[in-house]
Parts: structure tokens; C-alpha cells; sequence
């Protein structure tokens, strides 16, 4: 046997290894549940089934959660049951994550805005409200944009749109989605960035000003939802660059009721200063930040957000003093 017919012989058995290992990951990791409870349904979107929990009577409140490694509506578990004691909550799961659909297809951010437009139509319809996490509150605001009647308010948590994650991908960016698409490169990839340490590492000092917000139990959520079959799929799509976003033109064009920024003083991948282009871009914007907080205040200071949301979506309660300054209204 030639050397360079060995070299083929051990790199075949390196990859079929790999694809092995990484098989195995994904088989171990427990069955997914919804995370909210309240009544959970699917509805067939028009590139997969895309699940949600409903649960709670009056003014329609959809949640969206960001877009990231292991993303759900877990995201907003200590909002749902507060909320839909006054709303008629809908927490929905975006196509690739959580227990919607995960098919192999090309994300994209306009894919999303499309699916959302369409959820609000025939499963909602009637004007809602939206409360919308990082990325995804960028298409909130396209969908805001072009839907004004049917969705009357926004609050948008950590938004971007206007000075991250809305540029158009580059060479570079083009590439590392295509190595990142790969099935073996792309899953192999995934599975580091979602092991347990990785997780634990982005959740302490990426995500919570608390590091001790960031227990087993989560830990075991993110990863057991980030190793579903086929949720390798979405997360080179932004990574990417594809789901970016750009917001400069509709959200000076915003006329709904409430248009409310909301902040973690303490976030980092997105951090307060963001807020400004916001304020400059909208006159009817208004902010709201909560301290001891990083990227999802809904969770760190979820009383306190609960509390805020209700307020501003209640018809007959008081309006927030406005705040556009470089020392935003506080929350706690």
C-alpha cells in the first residue's frame, strides 16, 4: 500500500470519527420541552412548523426572543405567566431554534420578518403588541413598519439595526458561513461553541451582569436545546452575517403608541451608548435601563420589567417620564 493511498485510509477514518463524535453529542442530549407551559400549539409558517405558548386574555403581546446559540422563548420564562395575567401572551419560537422546525435551508434576516408578518396575520389577528429581544427586535421594527395597524406598540430590549448587525455580508463573513454550512466543519463548530464550558463561559461573562444567574440548570437547558437534531442549521446564518438587519429606514418612520428602548446598563456585546442612535433616530423613542443588568434584563430584573411593560401597555396607566439623556430613566 503507496503512502498517499494510507494518507486517504486515515483521513477517511479521521472524518468518519468526527462525524461519529459529533452524532453522539447530539444522540445524548435529553428530549426538549416547552419551557413556559400555558398552551402550546404549532402553527405551519411557510418554511416549517414554527411553535408557540399561548396563554392569558386581552390586549395580544407577542414575545420574540434573540438569535443565538441555543435561543428560545426560554428566554422570557420569568415573563410569561406575569405578563398573561394581563395580556394575551404569545412567546414564539423563530424557525431553527427552540421546538420549531430546523430545516437545512439558506436563513435569512428577511425570512424572519416574513414569518413574523405572516404569524401576526393568521394566528393573531388582531393589533398586538411586541416585546423583542436583541436582533430579533430589528424585525419587529421592519415588521412594525410594515404592518402600523395591526402592530400598535414596541419594546425593544438591547435592539440593533442602526450600528451592529446591520451591514449586508462581506468576502469574509460569505466564507465563514460557507465553511460554518458545511455538515461535518458546521457541527463540528457548533458543538464547541455549544459545549458545556463554552456555555457556561458566554453566559457569565457575554450575557448576565450576575455570574451567578448562571446555574446548572441553565446550563443543561442551553445545551439540550442547542443539540436538537438540526439546530447546528440557523447559527451559521448568523454568524454569518445573513439575519443582519438593517433598520435605518424604518424606525424613523415609526408612528406606534409606545416605542420603548429598553437596556441593561451592564450589557457588553450591546452595549448602553447604542441607545443614542435610537433616541436621535425617532423622536417618539423612548428608554428605559435597568441596572444591574447585561443583555437580557427581562431575566435580571424581570419584576422590574414585568412592571414597565405593564405600564406602558395598560391603557388607563400613567405614562413614564420621556428620557433622552446620557443618564438614562432607571429602573430596579
Amino acid at each position: 500500500m503507496n503512502k498517499t493511498v494510507q494518507r486517504l485510509l486515515w483521513a477517511g477514518a479521521g472524518v468518519a470519527a468526527l462525524a461519529a463524535a459529533n452524532s453522539a453529542i447530539f444522540a445524548k442530549a435529553k428530549a426538549q420541552g416547552n419551557p413556559l407551559g400555558g398552551e402550546g400549539r404549532f402553527w405551519p409558517g411557510p418554511y416549517g412548523d414554527l411553535f408557540y405558548a399561548r396563554q392569558g386574555k386581552g390586549l395580544p403581546v407577542l414575545l420574540l426572543h434573540g438569535v443565538y446559540e441555543g435561543a428560545s422563548s426560554y428566554e422570557w420564562r420569568k415573563n410569561f405567566d406575569s405578563l398573561s395575567e394581563h395580556f394575551n401572551v404569545y412567546a414564539l419560537d423563530l424557525l431553527g431554534f427552540g421546538l420549531s422546525d430546523k430545516p437545512r435551508i439558506d436563513y435569512t434576516g428577511q425570512k424572519y420578518i416574513e414569518q413574523i408578518e405572516q404569524f401576526i396575520k393568521e394566528v393573531i389577528k388582531e393589533p398586538c403588541a411586541i416585546v423583542a429581544s436583541s436582533l430579533s427586535s430589528a424585525y419587529a421594527v421592519q415588521a412594525a413598519h410594515d404592518l402600523p395597524d395591526l402592530i400598535q406598540n414596541l419594546i425593544l430590549v438591547c435592539p440593533t439595526g442602526l450600528r451592529r448587525l446591520s451591514k449586508e455580508p462581506g468576502a469574509k463573513t460569505e466564507l465563514a458561513y460557507q465553511l460554518l454550512h458545511a455538515p461535518l466543519i458546521g457541527t463540528t463548530v457548533h458543538n464547541a461553541l455549544t459545549s458545556v464550558p463554552s456555555l457556561r463561559y458566554y453566559l457569565m461573562n457575554q450575557t448576565y451582569f450576575d455570574p451567578s444567574y448562571v446555574d446548572d440548570e441553565m446550563i443543561e437547558h442551553y445545551f439540550t436545546v442547542s443539540h436538537q437534531y438540526g439546530s447546528q442549521n440557523a447559527p451559521p446564518a448568523f454568524i454569518g452575517g445573513l439575519l443582519n438587519h438593517s433598520v435605518a429606514a424604518a424606525f424613523p418612520a415609526l408612528t406606534q403608541k409606545a416605542i420603548r428602548i429598553v437596556w441593561g446598563r451592564e450589557a457588553r456585546m450591546t452595549p448602553l451608548s447604542d441607545a443614542e442612535a435610537f433616541l436621535a433616530a425617532n423622536a417618539r423613542a423612548e428608554l428605559s435601563v435597568f441596572d444591574k443588568s447585561g443583555l437580557l434584563p427581562q431575566d435580571e430584573q424581570a419584576q422590574g420589567f414585568n412592571r414597565l411593560v405593564v405600564e406602558l401597555l395598560t391603557e388607563d396607566a400613567p405614562r413614564a417620564t420621556r428620557t433622552r439623556s446620557k443618564k438614562p430613566q432607571e429602573n430596579e
